[in-house]
């Protein structure tokens, strides 16, 4: 999971650029294969195999910067990406934040599908915490972010990314109707943090973990993280 991709200047959501290359080509050297949300959903609905190391990389906010700095990198290395967007701030800036960071426009976003190697999903309409709304709040949150994509001709995958990792994890109750929600939706994943290593077969589509690369991580961090989950497996 990465945000943010700079010149310089790395902070816990920024990684420069050369660290992107660094860590990808790392994961090229040890055999990973870059997946699409599609390629997983296939593969759970045919039982095409996977390749042997998967690996989803995705990218949180639609960060203009994403366009200058983190494409180029894929794009060299052929390697597939999905980036979530906060749909209400497509052309704008990181507002929820009270930033002035530019997001993706319409045109941008259609842009860097042209070579297929980039998905779409969703980081919600107003980036939002799932784990503050009621189910018909997200319901219609998931209503505008698809509409919208689809006016705008947005080649979208159904999958969401919870904004801030948030979802009703302590509600049983709430939890249980908004993964009904999704369902009735045909959201095919959502996706959290966890810092966990996701076993196959899927078991909780609507739980997917991620591990969050800060900029603040040495190379060496990155490659414990890859291995176990997180920095302290025991934590």
């Amino acid at each position: 999971m990465y945000h943010k991709v700079a010149d310089d200047q790395p902070d816990g959501m920024t990684v420069t650029a050369d660290m992107l290359d660094l860590q990808l080509s790392y994961l090229a050297e040890k055999g990973y294969e870059t997946i699409s949300f599609l390629d997983l959903k296939g593969s759970m609905e045919t039982g095409k195999e996977l390749p042997k190391r998967p690996v989803i990389i995705t990218f949180d906010d639609a960060y203009e910067n994403f366009l200058t700095h983190a494409l180029p990198v894929l794009k060299r290395l052929k390697m597939k990406a999905t980036l979530f967007v906060p749909v209400a701030f497509i052309g704008k800036t990181n507002l929820w934040d009270r930033g002035s960071e530019k997001i993706l426009t319409a045109e941008q976003l259609k842009r860097i599908q042209d070579d297929g190697l980039i998905e779409i999903g969703v980081h919600s309409f107003l980036h939002r915490s799932f784990g503050e709304l009621a189910p018909e709040d997200m319901k219609e949150d998931l209503e505008n972010c698809f509409n919208t994509l689809e006016f705008h001709h947005i080649l979208t995958s159904r999958v969401l990314a919870y904004p801030f990792g948030g979802y009703p994890k302590k509600d049983p109750e709430m939890n249980r109707q908004m993964k009904e929600i999704f369902a009735a939706m045909q959201l095919w994943f959502a996706v959290r943090i966890g810092n966990r290593i996701n076993p196959l077969p899927v078991k909780d589509r609507y739980e997917l973990k991620r591990i969050d690369i800060k900029g603040t991580d040495s190379f060496r961090t990155f490659r414990i993280k890859l291995a176990r989950g997180r920095k302290n497996p025991f934590a």
